[in-house]
C-alpha cells in the first residue's frame, strides 16, 4: 500500500491554513479545543455511555463496545452543549466554508477501542446529507492518534473530484479501492490537534491496533443557506428532524445558526448520484429489509403477526428460529447463533430509537445476512418471479 504521511499543521489563526485547506481538502489545526475541553469530551462521553447502558440493561463496557458511535450529543449532555456554543467551532466552520454563517448539521463521537474496532470504508461525508450544499467536519480526538491508531486517511485534493454516490458500509465494495492511489495520505495528530475535513474529500479510518480507545468528537457543519433535498438522502437519521419543506433553507432549533444568513445562497452546491441497491444487503435499508424478511418468513409459516415488533415476542423468536432450522437455512447447532443475532437486532432498534447510538461497524446485520438473510432473499425473489 502506498501511503504518504501528512506532517503539516497550523496554529488556529494562521491565514495559511485556509489556503492549505482549499488546495488539499483537509487541514490539521492546533487549539480548536483546549485541554479542559478534551477532558470534558471524555467525561461527558462516559456519562452518555452509562445512561445508554442503563436504558438497555447492558453493562457500560458492553454498551460502549457494541455502540461505539453516538449522535446528537449536544442535546443530551450539558458538557457537549458547552463545547458547541462556547468554543470557536462554528466560527471556524464559517471561515473555512467561506460563508457568512453556518448551521450545525449534527455532532457525534466515535470510539475505536484497540483491537476491537473495524474499518470505516472510503466515503465523502456530504454525500450522506439530504442537503444541496457541501459542508465540512471538525474531527478532534481526545488524545494523540498515530498512523496505526485509527487515524484518518484521505485522498489528498480529492475534494476536487466529482461527487460520488454515498458508499454502503455494509457492502464495503471500495474498502481497498484507493490503496495504490498516490494521493493516499495518513493524517496522524498530536494531542490538542484537530482535522478540518472538506465534505467532498474521500477519507476512511483503519482499525486501531496501537493503544487506547481513540475517542474522537466531531461537529458537522453546512452553509447557513443550505436547502433541504430529501430525494438526495431521506434515509439519513437527521432527516427526520428537518421540518422545513423540500427546497427550503434548513432551519429549526435542532440546527443552530452561527453567524448570519446571507440573502443569496452561499457555499458549493452539489448533486450526488443516488446509491444503487442491487437487492443484497445494504446499510441504507438494513432495518427495513430484515424486517420484511422476518415478516415474510412468519407469513410463510402461517404465523399471524400484528403491528407490533416480532423480535419483542419470545414466542415469535422461537418460531423464527424453528422455521430457519426446518427450512435448512441454518444447521441445528447454529440455533444459538441466530438467537443471539435476533436479540442484537432488537436491541439495536431500541438503542437507535432511544439514544441514537449505532453499531457503526454493522456487525449484527452482517451476521443476519450471512446466517439466513441471503437464503431468505433468494426464496422471496423466487416467489415474486
Amino acid at each position: 500500500m502506498l501511503r504518504n504521511v501528512n506532517e503539516t499543521r497550523f496554529e488556529l489563526n494562521d491565514p495559511e491554513a485556509l489556503a492549505f485547506f482549499k488546495l488539499r481538502g483537509f487541514v490539521v489545526l492546533r487549539g480548536v479545543l483546549s485541554e479542559n475541553d478534551r477532558a470534558e469530551v471524555e467525561r461527558a462521553w462516559e456519562e452518555i455511555v452509562v445512561e445508554g447502558a442503563r436504558t438497555t440493561g447492558m453493562a457500560p463496557e458492553a454498551f460502549a463496545a457494541r455502540y461505539p458511535q453516538n449522535r446528537d450529543l449536544w442535546q443530551k449532555h450539558p458538557g457537549f452543549r458547552r463545547l458547541l456554543f462556547e468554543t470557536r467551532q462554528g466560527h471556524l466552520a464559517s471561515r473555512f466554508l467561506g460563508t457568512a454563517g453556518v448551521r450545525l448539521f449534527h455532532d457525534h463521537a466515535i470510539a475505536k477501542p484497540v483491537h476491537a474496532s473495524g474499518l470505516i470504508p472510503w466515503h465523502q461525508d456530504s454525500s450522506y446529507w439530504p442537503l444541496d450544499r457541501v459542508g465540512l467536519s471538525i474531527w478532534t480526538p481526545t488524545a494523540a492518534v498515530r498512523v496505526d491508531g485509527g487515524c484518518l486517511e484521505v485522498l489528498d485534493s480529492s475534494h476536487l473530484d466529482s461527487p460520488a454516490a454515498p458508499q454502503d458500509f455494509l457492502v464495503s465494495v471500495n474498502s481497498a479501492a484507493f490503496d495504490d492511489d498516490p494521493r493516499l495520505t495518513a493524517i496522524p495528530v498530536e494531542r490538542g490537534e484537530s482535522v478540518v475535513l472538506h465534505g467532498l474529500t474521500w477519507h476512511r479510518s483503519q482499525p486501531n491496533v496501537a493503544a487506547g480507545r481513540r475517542l474522537a468528537y466531531l461537529t458537522l457543519w453546512v452553509p447557513a443557506t443550505a436547502r433541504f433535498r430529501p430525494e438526495h438522502a431521506a434515509w439519513h437519521p437527521t432527516a427526520r428532524h428537518i421540518t422545513v419543506a423540500p427546497g427550503d433553507r434548513l432551519d429549526g432549533d435542532l440546527f443552530p445558526l452561527f453567524g448570519r444568513i446571507a440573502e443569496e445562497d452561499e457555499g458549493e452546491s452539489v448533486v450526488f448520484p443516488l446509491p444503487h441497491h442491487g437487492g443484497g444487503p445494504s446499510m441504507f435499508t438494513a432495518s427495513k429489509d430484515i424486517g420484511a424478511q422476518i415478516a415474510w418468513l412468519l407469513r410463510e409459516e402461517g404465523v399471524p403477526i400484528d403491528a407490533g415488533d416480532p423480535l419483542a415476542d419470545p414466542a415469535m423468536i422461537e418460531r423464527l428460529v424453528a422455521a430457519c432450522v426446518q427450512r435448512a437455512y441454518i444447521a441445528p447447532d447454529e440455533r444459538q447463533g441466530l438467537l443471539e443475532v435476533l436479540e442484537e437486532l432488537h436491541t439495536n432498534d431500541e438503542v437507535r430509537k432511544r439514544s441514537v447510538a449505532r453499531d457503526v461497524y454493522l456487525q449484527s446485520p452482517l451476521r443476519w445476512w450471512k446466517l439466513v438473510g441471503t437464503r431468505i432473499a433468494e426464496e422471496m425473489g423466487r416467489g415474486e418471479a
